[in-house]
Formats: structure tokens, sequence, C-alpha cells
């Protein structure tokens, strides 16, 4: 069977509704589906998916495809993986396919990452290099269930650890190692073995796995009393083909069943603070390496939750990363808490990060996660502490919050805090008005009513005539009259080149054929603007389907009495104009 032959055959034993349902809910509508979109936020669904065409439509965004370019754009993989992935799920074998050559790189370094996990990992928990490693994280409370779940490893104390396994035992090429970012090269230019050392040296060992579980990199802790010669508390892999900082969620493939099921996450910075919070029972928790979350990572936490509780080190009231962060997580519909770490009462130990609070006092970290306050509390309590109540810190209280309070898209929640943002400040809700009016309005647009309505074009770029042309199609394939489009008088009245190509190529497919099964028969050119016309709510009217009609005969006629000269002719088309005006 040819390579193309298995790709439609595997496509057709998978339920694009099935496969779109396991990341989001979709409600009928009509003879669709329609959901909020995974792709960008919004508040007003406006993705639809079609069962009867197998394809999917953002009309907010402009996404849209079958159920291969959905998987692909929502794990982030090629081509090639997301038809293996399907292979693998409906028993299908492949024997003709033949990876790119970005994909069989990706392939290699995953196996490699793969087989450093398990070396570090066994190295750990069975050998005698591991005893000091695995010593001290027993020291830190994590113990050895912890260790298995999450493949802690050691890489010792030596430059070619690695390398010998890998190379020496495993056969792979010392470049793919270097590309995979687990070794380094030298100065020297030679490729020989020599010239390159371990990148992880004496260090505890953190696979960084996607939320799929494919390692894709790695964090190293340097073992106590080590970190002036093995250069830095944590290295961690450099940027790869696989590994991207921005987008991983450590944790996210351990935890993913507890997240869906507690509708909330915990988000915190490291790989400690994540194992650390896991221990204390709660186990909703991703880390994000750093303070500052990212589109992507928003992108994907949306797939499972609608609130975030952030566990962060920094002062997010006074860090413009993170308030960046913040920013892409509201517009993207979710709702933000943070723990409050400065609080005497949740915290009257000071502890500095979760990964210290998480182990010496479970009970307090857990108590805290669970009494999160909304964030724009927390903006106002930490500018208050830190600039005081006098008449200098009340200005600069206001100076930090209302630019921040201007950004609020919801109408009710920004009355809220004005009004809460006046008491504290022992001013008038109008005084922080006025101040919200100077500041230059960016507040997030929702594009999510936008409507495609054109075969790649928006409708402020059709004329009325193809609007006209594009209804009359859509209304005739929703209620099985394609056949009525080549014949008179409608064929007279479709003038655009497209539609009438449509027309023709759909009254030329086989009788025996539904009108679905027609359209995926069609020239790829014409074939997604012809899908589109049924991923809508509407279902055939015939008094619909008389007025699209009448609209595009009105159209006809318009642009017949502009060249008309003949004077019966004229009085003719002047009084059928007048029937359909009058009809409207």
């Amino acid at each position: 069977m040819s390579s193309s032959s298995q790709v439609e055959e595997i496509k057709g034993k998978i339920d694009i509704v099935e496969l779109v349902q396991e990341y989001l809910p979709l409600k009928r509508a009509g003879r669709n589906f329609k959901g909020l979109c995974p792709f960008h936020g919004e508040k007003t669904p406006s993705f639809m998916v079609n069962p009867e065409l197998q394809i999917f439509k953002c009309f907010g965004c402009n996404e849209g495809g079958d159920v291969y370019e959905f998987y692909q754009k929502m794990e982030g993989v090629e081509f090639g993986e997301a038809l293996r992935v399907f292979a693998k799920r409906v028993g299908v074998t492949l024997t003709g396919y033949q990876m790119s050559q970005g994909e069989e790189v990706k392939e290699v370094l995953l196996a490699i990452n793969h087989l450093a996990g398990e070396y570090y990992h066994y190295l750990l928990t069975k050998h005698e290099l591991g005893k000091e490693a695995m010593k001290y994280l027993k020291g830190r409370g994590i113990g050895e269930e912890v260790i298995e779940i999450f493949k802690l490893g050691y890489a010792p104390d030596g430059w070619d650890f690695v390398m010998k396994f890998l190379v020496g035992k495993k056969n792979y090429k010392i470049e793919d190692l270097e590309r995979a970012g687990l070794t380094i090269k030298s100065q020297n230019t030679n490729s020989n073995i020599q010239n390159y050392y371990d990148r992880f040296r004496n260090r505890v060992m953190f696979p960084l796995n996607n939320h799929r579980g494919q390692t894709v990199g790695f964090a190293g802790r340097v073992m106590p009393g080590a970190d002036e010669k093995s250069g830095g508390k944590y290295v961690n892999t450099p940027e790869t083909e696989v590994y991207h900082k921005g987008e991983l969620l450590y944790g996210l493939d351990i935890n993913k069943t507890e997240i869906k099921k507690m509708g909330w996450v915990v988000v915190v910075e490291g790989e400690i603070d994540s194992i650390s919070s896991y221990l204390a029972d709660v186990k909703n928790v991703v880390a994000i390496k750093g303070s500052a979350l990212t589109e992507k990572q928003v992108e994907l936490l949306r797939r499972y939750v609608d609130t975030l509780v952030l566990g962060l080190d920094a002062d997010v009231a006074g860090d413009a990363a993170v308030r960046r962060g913040i920013e892409v997580a509201q517009k993207a519909g979710l709702l933000i808490k943070i723990i409050n770490s400065k609080s005497e009462t949740l915290n009257p130990k000071h502890f500095k990060d979760p990964g210290e609070w998480g182990i010496a006092d479970p009970a307090g970290w857990k108590k805290a996660v669970f009494e999160a306050i909304p964030i724009y509390d927390f903006y106002i309590e930490s500018a208050v502490e830190r600039h005081g109540l006098d008449a200098i810190g009340k200005q600069r209280v206001g100076r930090e919050l209302v630019p921040i309070w201007a950004k609020m898209d919801d109408e009710i929640v920004r009355a809220h805090y004005i009004k809460k943002l006046a008491g504290v400040l022992g001013v008038g809700e109008e005084d922080i008005r006025a101040q919200l009016g100077k500041v230059p309005s960016t507040k997030f647009q929702d594009t999510s009513k936008e409507s495609i309505i054109g075969p790649t074009s928006p409708k402020a770029s059709l004329g009325a005539r193809e609007v006209r042309e594009r209804r009359v199609v859509q209304l005739a394939l929703l209620g099985n009259k394609p056949d009525e489009l080549i014949v008179e008088p409608i064929a007279g009245w479709i003038k655009g080149e497209f539609w009438k190509r449509v027309a023709r190529e759909l009254s030329g497919a086989s009788g025996q054929l539904s009108v679905t099964e027609k359209v995926n028969k069609l020239p790829a050119e014409l074939r997604d603007g012809v899908s589109s016309l049924f991923l809508g709510e509407e279902e055939f009217d015939e008094k619909n389907w008389t007025e699209a009609k009448n609209l595009l005969e009105l159209a006809q006629i318009e642009e017949t009495l502009k060249t008309q000269d003949n004077t019966k002719e004229v009085d003719i088309l002047a009084k059928r104009k007048a029937e359909l005006t009058k009809a409207r």
C-alpha cells in the first residue's frame, strides 16, 4: 500500500470530534460542534468541528484543517509524528512513509536523551557512584518513590561518562550528543571524541520531559560544596531541535491527571520547587524554569485548567517580565491567583521558596496554596508594603497600579478593584477613574467574532456580489441541491470563477455520492473554501434559500440595468427589481 493510501486509511479511522474532545469540550451546534478555540484566547465560541467533512475551523484566528493538522498544532509536532501516533492508535503498520531530515534528527535526539536519562537514573539508584547523590536527595526529603516517579539521576564527576556510554556502547555519533546538548566541544576543532567533554558533571539530574513524556533535555543541580568548580548551581540543556525552554512545563507529564481533576494548577519556578510541592500533597503543580510565563506555556495550560495559582520566588508585583506573563494568561481567559508568601499568618517562618517550604512545612504550604489570593489583591498588598501610605507612597502606589487596572478587560472586575484601590488610598472612585482615563488604551481586543466568509478572504475584502454568490452555494449544499447551481437561472447569476468552478465540479461528481463526499473529492484549491460553508450553526431553510436566490438575482438585475439600452427590457427588469425589493 502506498504511503498516501495509508495516510488516508489512518485519517479515515480517526474521528475528529472524538480527537478534539480529548483537548476541549464541544457542544452540538446544528450539524456541527463548537467550542472555545484552543489556539487563541476567546470568550465567545468561534471554533467549529464538522463530523461529516472531518474538519475544524476557527472563525476567530482562521486556523483550520483535518485531524493531522489539529494534532500537529496542538502538540507542536511535525506531520510524521502525528502520522505515527495515529497509526499506533488505530492499529495500522506503516510501510511506505519516509521521515523528513528534520524528523530524523528529532528522533535521534529523543532517543539519545531517553538513553541518557536511563543511564543517569541507573547510576543514582543502582551504582556505587550515585551513593552520595542519593544521600543528598534523601536528606532533602526526596525518597526513592519520588526519585523513581520523576526518574531523577546522577551525572558522575568526570569528563566522559555519558560519552563512553552513548558513543562507545550505543554507537551514537559524538556530533549528535553535542546537538542534544549533552556534550560540549573544546576549542580544538577536530571531531575526534577526545575533543569533547560531558556538559553535566557531578550533578543531580532532572530529566526535562515534554507533556507527552518524551525526554527533551536535562537540568543538573551541582552536588553540595562543588559550586565553584562545576560552573554554577544549575546547568541546563541549551536550546535544541527538541528542547525549547519557553515551551516546557516541568512535571506536566506526571501531574496532568491531577491537574485536570483539580481544574487549577500551581505554577512554581524550578524542579525542586515542583517536587517539594508534590511531596506536600499538592500534586497539581508544574515548574516553568524561570519566573515569567510564556505564550506557549499558557497555551498548554489552558487545555487543562482555567485558573493558575502562582507560587513564584520573585516579587511579581515589581517584575515586568512576570507581569507580561500574567497579562498573556489573562488574555487567554485564565484566572490568576498568587500564594501570599509574605503573609505572617500563612508563612510565619518566612520560607523563601516552595522547595524549602514544601519540605519543612508541608501542611503550611498546602494551606497557603489553597488560600491563594487574586492577583490584583496581591498587587495592592505588595505595592502598599513597598511604598507605604503617606502622600508620596500613595502617589507611587497609584502610578504602579493604575496602568495595570487600565488593562483589565472585564468591566465588573475593574469596577470592583477601582472601589478597593480607592478605599486603600483614601480617595474617591472618580479620582481613580480620572487617572485611568489618562492611560493609553491597551485592552485586549477579542477577535473571536470575526467571520471568515470567502474561500480565502475575510468578509470585508469581498464584494457584495461575491458574498451573495457564496451564500447561494452554501444553502444549495446545506439543502442537498448542488445540481441547481449549474442550471438556469442560477447558473447565469454566478459570475465568480471560483464559485462557477465549484458548481461544475460538484455537478460532475457521481450522483451516488453524498454532498459531503462530493466536497471531499474537490481539488485541494477548492476544497478548503467550500468546506468552510458547512462550519456554521445554520440548517437549511426554504425561506432563506428563496431569499438568497432573490438577492443574487437582484444583484444580476442591477448590473444588467447599468448597460441595458433596450427600453422594453429595462421596463421588465425594473418591474422585477421592484418585486424583489418589495419581497425583502
